[in-house]
């Protein structure tokens, strides 16, 4: 029997038997445990406050530039917002009646760390004692302040914050929100100055180098005079300016991103090395793409080419441009995953263990997120250079003068284009700077604290009220495994023995053994035809069980009184009587005889207990009682003397002489647990069937009857399982009765 067969039978067995201790155990627990939790909870009052703020994962308007937004995705948001980092920042930042409240009425305690505590303290060790600020932390983190990102739209969050006291509670709340905002602007505003640094190193190039083109323009005018263009050249000449200021853009754009990811990496590096770890370069060289990434670095510089080709053919809305933006967005998202991926295989992108997941967290998908865009847009520049490339090799048919007067104008013009651009990037950058681009919005402060029932009270009292309904059933399923009943055949062939028959229970009493011509007769499958043609089935499993040798006696015993065994001597008798077998049956229950009352013999005439006092012949003493049936009563008051005997050989040669009389010899007995004189009988008698009492004999009664009978030299044939509930034999009886009985009949 598996496990979860073995839970269903404890469980029915509880449902059919001990329904009644199951209610009593388990309102008692409840009567028990209940109080205990609700005087174990007690807890200081609570009041609660609730601010919503907007933490925003992507701008109102794209941004002018994209490289330097500082949105970052919602779960990043929401990893930082509940870090530990900015839960110290708060608890620096919390008034003193603030951190008082966290420090002296606690909410949360640490049940594991008060049992370790408590063993120290058995020991003899000294306990385990956290500082005043790691104790304010951990009550912050765990029972004072709660973010739920799940009511409102996409980036609304409700922070909530609970203290004993209302004032406190909004104090909580405020500072929260204040260092959120300051952390936010902090990051942006140390993000834009790496950005601005580079982008004002950038302009004084650019000038430099816009200045020495306008000189060049001006010196070549003063030389050659005005040159004009040949108008079959104009219309590729203005191309090849487009193309070179966007090539001069995204050059630029593709410097900007490579600058800040290699600030984030070094800001990574700096968190993963140890105190103790040499220094490391700082500018150490980036590792080398993967395989996957080159692939798809190739794929998206194709598509981007072809974009191009195409918007000198048609407009943004045509199907052919829209289905290569959709497949250039299809390979940016792989090429984003592969990234991810590398850096995962590499760590290149891990911090140090010590670091909060939240914060390792946010340093990964930033430089996942920069590292794709930088992979993107090398795809763009490469993109563009082969198609400024191709259309200065359709200007080759221009004069020398007029090559050199499109290159300068296209170097003046490209140089102005990407001065005015990084101006703009500028201007933005010190805007950040200055703090002016939020990402985190406050849409509703703090409210006026109102008084909560304890979490803590309803989950002591849940909890508590759950081990109570889990004792109600632990406790009698436990008496049930141990006290565990004959319910099925597979019960009895776990102790070892074989299932001779399976007996229904019949409504009808007592169970009455209906010969072939009554079975006949039924017109439909009811209990009793069930029980007669169980006992056939007895029948020819004695016989069959010994071919060479049937048993002539047996003796049919039970553990305990009340399981059947002198109903089915009685019947047995008659099922073998129907066969043509003369049979005996032996009232041997020395001590309580029922035989005689069912079978309508008076008590007083001689019987097994005069021969063996006397050594009279049993044969004397036979009473017929039926077509080839015989009783051999008790006899008389069973005297100390003839209980003696019951040792000696004279009770084997009273067994043999019954089967001179009969051709079987049916023996009652008393109960083998209770009353152990029978034990002797069964070693006199060729075999031994046990009765069991479904859903009453325990299968440990079942193993300790059976062990009793083996010490005693008993040969067992078998189990017969008695008062089987009749609805679970009723199909197989049926079909058999239907599909054989009846077309018998016809």
């Amino acid at each position: 029997m598996d496990r979860w067969q073995l839970i269903k039978r404890l469980m029915q067995g509880v449902v059919r038997r001990r329904k009644r201790l199951a209610a009593i155990v388990a309102v008692g627990a409840v009567v028990v445990l209940c109080p205990l939790a609700f005087y174990a909870s007690k807890e200081p009052p609570r009041y609660r406050t609730t601010a919503v703020i907007l933490l925003e994962s992507r701008p109102d308007k794209i941004p002018v530039f994209q490289e330097f937004a500082p949105f970052r995705p919602l779960a990043v948001q929401l990893a930082i917002l509940r870090s530990r980092s900015l839960a110290e920042s708060v608890l620096e930042s919390l008034p003193k009646t603030a951190l008082n409240d966290l420090l002296e009425r606690r909410y949360h305690v640490d049940r594991f760390a008060a049992f370790h505590n408590a063993y120290q303290r058995f020991r003899g060790l000294e306990p385990q004692v956290e500082s005043p600020m790691r104790q304010a932390l951990t009550e912050l983190q765990k029972a004072r302040v709660r973010f739920d990102a799940s009511k409102g739209g996409e980036g609304i969050v409700e922070i909530s914050a609970e203290a004993s006291k209302p004032q406190v509670a909004v104090d909580i709340a405020n500072t929260y929100v204040e260092v959120l905002l300051a952390r936010t602007r902090s990051f942006n505003v140390d993000d834009a100055r790496t950005s601005r640094e580079f982008l004002e190193h950038q302009l004084a190039d650019v000038k430099r180098s816009m200045k020495a083109s306008e000189d060049s323009m001006r010196s070549f005018n003063a030389t050659h005079g005005g040159i004009k263009v040949p108008e079959r050249s104009q219309a590729t000449v203005a191309q090849l300016s487009q193309t070179e200021s966007a090539l001069a853009e995204i050059e630029s754009s593709r410097k900007m991103i490579q600058t800040r990811l290699t600030a984030l990496r070094e800001k990574a590096e700096s968190q993963r090395r140890q105190p103790a770890a040499p220094p490391r370069v700082a500018n150490a060289p980036a590792p080398p793409p993967s395989a996957d990434i080159q692939r798809l670095r190739g794929q998206l510089t194709q598509l981007e080419t072809s974009l191009l080709d195409l918007r000198t053919k048609f407009t943004e809305e045509h199907p052919r441009v829209l289905l290569v933006k959709d497949r250039i967005a299809e390979v940016q998202r792989q090429l984003g995953d592969a990234v991810r991926e590398s850096a995962a295989a590499t760590g290149t992108v891990q911090a140090s263990p010590a670091v909060p997941p939240a914060e390792r967290v946010n340093f990964a998908e930033q430089v996942v997120a920069v590292e794709t865009a930088l992979h993107a847009v090398t795809a763009q520049e490469d993109a563009l250079r082969k198609q400024a490339e191709a259309l200065r090799q359709s200007l080759t048919g221009l004069s020398r003068s007029e090559q050199d007067y499109t290159r300068l104008s296209r170097e003046v013009e490209s140089s102005r284009h990407l001065h005015a651009l990084l101006s703009d990037k500028l201007t933005a950058a010190r805007m950040r700077e200055q703090g002016e681009m939020k990402v985190v919005k406050v849409i509703d402060p703090p409210g006026s604290p109102i008084a909560v029932a304890s979490e803590k009270r309803f989950q002591a009292l849940g909890l508590a009220f759950m081990l109570a309904l889990v004792i109600g059933a632990g406790v009698p399923a436990g008496l049930e495994w141990f006290q565990r009943a004959i319910e099925t055949e597979g019960d009895v062939e776990s102790i070892g023995l074989p299932v001779l028959a399976v007996l229904p229970r019949l409504r009808i009493r007592p169970p009455r053994f209906l010969n072939t011509a009554e079975t006949h007769r039924l017109k439909q499958v009811d209990d009793s035809f069930m029980y007669s043609e169980a006992l056939r089935n007895l029948r020819v499993t004695i016989q069959l069980s010994h071919r060479t040798e049937v048993p002539r006696s047996i003796l049919v015993a039970s553990g305990f009184s009340g399981e059947g065994k002198s109903t089915l001597v009685l019947n047995l008798g008659m099922a073998f009587g129907e066969a043509g077998y003369r049979v005996v049956v032996a009232d041997t229950d020395f001590q309580r005889p029922t035989l005689h009352r069912v079978l309508k013999v008076a008590p007083s005439v001689p019987g097994i207990s005069d021969s063996l006092e006397t050594d009279r012949k049993i044969g004397d003493a036979l009473v017929p009682v039926g077509d080839r049936m015989w009783m051999a009563p008790r006899g008389g008051t069973f005297q100390p003397q003839a209980r003696g005997r019951l040792a000696s050989t004279r009770l084997k040669s009273v067994v043999e002489d019954m089967t001179d009389h009969a051709d079987l010899v049916l023996c009652d007995s008393s109960p083998v647990l209770l009353i152990p004189d029978n034990l002797f009988l069964a070693a006199a008698v060729d075999g031994v069937i046990l009765v069991a009492k479904a859903g009453s004999t325990t299968c440990r009664d079942l193993a300790r009857t059976k062990s009793l009978l083996e010490a005693a030299g008993a040969r067992l044939l078998g189990v017969v399982i008695n008062e089987m509930p009749a609805a679970s034999l009723q199909r197989h009886y049926t079909r058999y009765y239907s599909t054989y009985v009846k077309k018998e009949g016809r």
